[in-house]
């Protein structure tokens, strides 16, 4: 029986156990998703102990040279102390997955071949947010975006994942989803639409095995209890609530669309960027 450190307690894990077996049944809150080492969901960084050679299988040197290793793949021969990988980068320029900023992932010529630069992929995009904006699990979460709009912002998100690009300039994915409250089931499902859309599509296993690993690497970015605030830098946005500004240009109001005058002081939602005129402010204060 070895000892696990992790965040300030000890755990148990059996010698014919992995640390991922061993941490749910024990009750740890652990993310995870393939169980077999494939999407690097469950990730972490040891910080003390050795670590076996198949802990480490798939990654890169310089994710071994750090101390990344799977629990899913982990059968401890040593007590160890680990810590999650969001922790700490694996240096100041080389974000980890799963964070904020996962630009360091590596383009793959290999799959924009096979999406047909590009063709494939717009299908594909098509095929899923078709379903997706009729399912009632997921069509909550577009609420005031259009199809079309999602598509593309996807479409180049992915794009530049795939070829290196810098053609995507939106949220990265954990401010696009600061405010939708996802379980792992959920993201689960989603992944679950997306991969039988990749094979109506006919994308080859080993391609879908390394866009559900994509996928996976932002999970940590997406699954949560409670909506979080949005995070430019080191400073936090709130979720809710309104801030007052006064224009320096003149505006539309969003509630009723009048004109708004360079001068005037109106309220914004923190999150939506909603402005609204003195008249509308004060409807809002009212209710």
């Amino acid at each position: 029986m070895f000892k696990i450190e992790y965040l300030g307690s000890h755990y148990n894990c059996g010698p014919e156990e992995t640390i991922l077996e061993a941490m749910l049944r024990q009750g740890v809150k652990f993310p995870f998703s393939c169980r077999k080492g494939s999407c690097h969901a469950c990730m972490h960084i040891v910080k003390k102990g050795a670590l076996p050679p198949d802990s480490q299988k798939g990654l890169s040197g310089e994710q071994i040279s750090q101390g990344f290793f799977l629990p899913c793949l982990c059968k401890p021969t040593d007590s160890l102390s680990i810590i999650p990988r969001n922790r700490e980068r694996l240096n100041k320029n080389l974000p980890v997955s799963g964070t904020q900023n996962s630009s360091f992932l590596s383009p793959d010529p290999e799959m924009w071949e096979a999406l047909d630069n590009g063709r494939v992929l717009s299908e594909i995009l098509e095929d899923f947010y078709t379903k997706a904006f009729s399912d009632e699990r997921l069509s909550p979460f577009f609420h005031g975006v259009t199809r079309q709009r999602a598509q593309e912002k996807q479409y180049l998100f992915l794009k530049q994942k795939f070829t290196g690009e810098k053609v995507y300039f939106g949220d990265r994915p954990r401010n696009a989803h600061h405010w939708m409250v996802i379980s792992n089931d959920l993201f689960d499902y989603r992944e679950s639409l997306m991969v039988d859309c990749l094979k109506r599509h006919h994308l080859p296993e080993h391609l879908i095995e390394r866009w559900r690993s994509l996928e996976n690497s932002f999970r940590g970015d997406i699954v949560k209890d409670e909506p979080w605030n949005r995070k430019i830098g080191d400073i936090e946005i709130p979720v809710s609530g309104y801030g007052e500004v006064t224009l320096e240009i003149g505006s539309l109001c969003d509630s009723c669309n009048e004109e708004i005058d360079v001068g005037t002081t109106v309220r914004y939602h923190l999150r939506l960027g909603t402005l609204y005129c003195p008249d509308c402010m004060h409807s809002l204060a009212e209710h």
